[in-house]
């Protein structure tokens, strides 16, 4: 939501998954404006906005229950960025490798 939400026209959003070892791991990367350094460290506070996108909806919400909702599954989440150039979001999953035979339920 946060990619095309805060990226301008012809910018563009790039989801990749891959499987590494035991965890599954999915970025989302963007061509948007990027976030300023020194709100790097706080985007995943509850109300936190970075001040320059506080025009744009939002509660300042939404970072903070992805991360809770990754770490409650046993994950990570981290984000890096640069003004001007993009931000990409990647959260790493623990992925159980017993499979379950669907008829034996």
């Amino acid at each position: 939501g946060n990619a095309v939400k805060y990226c301008r026209p012809g910018d563009e959003v790039t989801i990749m998954v891959r499987s590494e070892e035991d965890r599954l791991v999915v970025s989302v990367a963007d061509t948007g404006p990027g976030i300023p350094a020194e709100a790097l460290p706080h985007i995943f506070e509850r109300f936190y906005r970075v001040p320059d996108v506080r025009r744009t909806l939002g509660a300042g919400l939404g970072l903070t229950i992805a991360r809770q909702i990754v770490e409650a599954h046993g994950g990570e989440i981290h984000v890096s960025s640069e003004e001007g150039q993009g931000t990409t979001f990647t959260f790493m999953l623990p992925v159980n490798k017993t499979r379950v035979d669907a008829d034996a339920h």
